[in-house]
């Protein structure tokens, strides 16, 4: 049991991360929009657009063409990933 504990700071801090690096590949995508209809694009939309889409109802995100709302959704995947490892 207490490997399962010891370990688990690392699997949580790894998801973290991987989910970041999804949202970066997200912005990424961006540049190239013809992506988003590959099935990797897909793959990648459909992960990151209902975590994005939830942050655009809470705070107007869009200023022009760009679009704040991956940059804010690090920040609070930052400050999530900092709470709960002040929890465990």
């Amino acid at each position: 049991m207490s490997q399962i504990l010891n370990g688990l700071p690392f699997v949580i801090s790894m998801a973290f991360q991987l989910y970041e690096f999804i949202i970066f590949v997200y912005c990424l995508l961006s540049f190239i929009p013809s992506l988003y209809n590959s099935a990797f694009g897909r793959f990648i939309v459909a992960m990151v657009a209902p975590f994005l889409n939830l942050i655009r109802k809470i705070i107007p995100t869009s200023i022009g063409f760009l679009d704040f709302s991956p940059i804010i959704a690090l920040i609070v995947i930052q400050l999530l990933q900092k709470a709960i490892f002040l929890i465990i």
